[in-house]
């Protein structure tokens, strides 16, 4: 059967042409835009903390950055690679969107909304960026709060990866403001705030998902997405927790029911 010829009903045609009465799992697989929000101020150039060895991009992002912000882009590209792989066991293409902000003291959309870039591509683009100077928790989270308004969809839910190696000043406001956007808009933020370093300096981070959870648990239920991604916040001491707790979250996007709060 042509897909075209379908019955004018619920269901839809598989690719070797059967109908099915009902719908498209592929389809009701729950889709995101994930908006990765990362630091790169001069501290994530330390080499106390350096890329994965032993992965198909180890090579590159050595060469490039072989300090945390390489161990960064390690996790990152770990995210993409795991998301990858359960888009293709579901032979279907991508529905996810990715955009990517950098910041020091100052912002940059590395990628903006793609929806077609393999993970390969993904850290070619990443990798053209260094490390700058300063920290601005504030420009990162209003950034992200317009690339989330602006590429606003009702098929996927919102998610932002916030990760930092420190803390910075940011008013309680600023991230209200991002998940009220995200409710008024019609879906709740799913929130992940991520410490790469020792717990001593990380209150900020802790807060900010505490606001984000609370709104999150408040918001009127999703009924195109039932299955809610709940908000949460880590503390990575090294690449390898760091590297974890990336699957982690990708895996909370593969089946949101078994997400945890840490």
């Amino acid at each position: 059967m042509e897909p075209n010829n379908a019955p004018a009903t619920l269901g839809y045609v598989s690719n070797d042409g059967h109908f099915f009465s009902c719908r498209n799992p592929v389809v009701m697989q729950q889709a995101f835009h994930v908006i990765f929000v990362a630091d790169r101020s001069s501290s994530m150039s330390l080499t106390d903390r350096q890329p994965l060895r032993n992965t198909p991009a180890s090579d590159r992002i050595i060469q490039r950055s072989n300090n945390r912000f390489g161990a960064v882009l390690s996790s990152l590209y770990g995210f993409w690679s795991a998301r990858a792989a359960a888009v293709a066991g579901r032979q279907s293409a991508r529905r996810d969107s990715y955009s990517i902000i950098l910041f020091d003291r100052s912002v940059v959309d590395a990628v903006v909304n793609d929806f077609s870039s393999s993970p390969d591509q993904l850290l070619d683009v990443v990798l053209r960026h260094n490390t700058s100077v300063g920290t601005n928790f504030t420009a990162a989270i209003q950034r992200a709060q317009l690339v989330m308004e602006q590429h606003w969809s009702t098929e996927r839910t919102p998610v932002v990866i916030f990760l930092s190696d420190g803390e910075c000043p940011i008013e309680n406001q600023t991230v209200q403001d991002l998940c009220r956007a995200a409710v008024h808009l019609g879906k709740a933020l799913s929130f992940h705030s991520v410490s790469f370093g020792q717990n001593l300096y990380s209150a900020t981070l802790r807060t900010m998902f505490q606001i984000a959870l609370e709104i999150q648990n408040n918001a009127p239920r999703d009924a195109l997405a039932p299955a809610a991604v709940p908000s949460s916040y880590t503390t990575a001491l090294d690449t390898v927790q760091l590297a974890e707790t990336f699957l982690g979250i990708a895996e909370s996007l593969t089946k949101p029911r078994g997400a945890l709060i840490h």
